[in-house]
């Protein structure tokens, strides 16, 4: 999961950069995002099963099951705040594409 993240916080930082930026850099970068997302994705799965199985094995209250799991699988916390923000900016990358596709066009 560490290249995961390594690869994703690079290819953010490339874009943030924005030096050279041409249409086929960011459909790389783009490529190269939602890819490392789907990876990551997996990853969030497993964290999600893994907090559900600690959640509904739990004896006690239903808040207190949720505490539990939240505190013995923070990745799945993670791994979704990543995963919305990079989604964000996979958004802004294929607006910039389409609007660099337009004014060539």
């Amino acid at each position: 999961m560490e290249k995961i993240l390594s690869n994703i916080t690079d290819i953010i930082e490339d874009y943030e950069g924005g030096g050279g930026v041409s249409l086929e850099s960011l459909r790389t970068m783009l490529r190269l995002l939602t890819s490392n997302l789907y990876h990551l994705t997996k990853y969030n799965i497993e964290y999600h099963d893994q907090h559900n199985a600690i959640q509904y094995k739990h004896k006690g209250s239903v808040s207190g099951g949720l505490i539990l799991a939240n505190e013995q699988v923070p990745e799945l916390r993670m791994t979704r705040k990543i995963i919305e923000a990079a989604n964000n900016v996979a958004r802004s990358i294929t607006m910039e594409i389409s609007i660099l596709k337009n004014e060539n066009n």
